[in-house]
């Protein structure tokens, strides 16, 4: 019964559970997630918990794994330390907003040393190891921020950009995995594919004559 308990109230960190967990299971839905774990300790009274083990949270599109996890029912928070992978298959975390352009841009994974996730805000914060992909783009960095509405990614510290042939370091980056867009600041350094089509003959230099420059013709002896 306590294990029970302790479970409905670890649902309560994404929202009301669709169906109770089944007898003796660690599996049970809560909106469009699903809460995987083998043991729990919650304190009912204030909505903290904890899990020791390996966390996984899964929805349709993507999941959310870790070698383990606390935060507040209460808060709806919660930050999942250890290994750290986010995978959505439409490219921008956001579940039920997302959105045909951000679909547009295909898969994108996360992974971190930790990340703490904050329902309230729809933020999540990854530190440690950030490393980012999605489509032709990646992105490492000590910290971001991506935020589930507004498809913004903040990244601060060694932050470094590949995007196809191009790439970019900063200290400070603002990148929107919507539109590929990117502000960045402090120390910024750019590269750009450098190759010059070899089937393009280089042209001959062009010489002009100075008609000033004839010689002048030799006097002739008039004797």
């Amino acid at each position: 019964m306590k294990r029970t308990l302790a479970l409905l109230a670890v649902a309560a960190l994404l929202g009301a559970a669709k169906s109770a967990p089944p007898s003796g299971g660690t599996q049970f839905d809560v909106g469009v997630w699903t809460v995987h774990m083998s043991q729990v300790d919650v304190d009912m009274k204030t909505g903290d918990f904890s899990t020791p083990s390996q966390i996984t949270m899964t929805r349709n599109g993507g999941d959310i794994r870790g070698d383990r996890a606390s935060g507040n029912y209460k808060t709806k928070s919660a930050t999942i330390y250890g290994n750290v992978v986010m995978h959505d298959s439409e490219g921008n975390f956001a579940g039920v907003s997302s959105t045909a352009a951000a679909k547009g841009r295909g898969p994108s994974t996360l992974t971190a040393d930790q990340v703490h996730i904050d329902g309230l805000a729809k933020e999540y914060t990854a530190t440690g190891h950030v490393h980012y992909v999605q489509a032709d783009t990646t992105v490492d960095a000590n910290k971001g921020v991506l935020n589930d509405a507004t498809h913004v990614l903040t990244l601060d510290g060694n932050v470094h950009i590949v995007q196809g042939d191009r790439k970019m370091d900063a200290a400070h980056v603002v990148y929107n995995t919507v539109s590929g867009k990117a502000h960045a600041e402090g120390n910024v350094t750019m590269q750009f594919p450098g190759n010059v089509n070899p089937h393009i003959a280089t042209p001959k230099p062009i010489v002009i004559k100075n008609p000033l420059s004839k010689k002048t013709p030799e006097p002739r002896d008039l004797r």
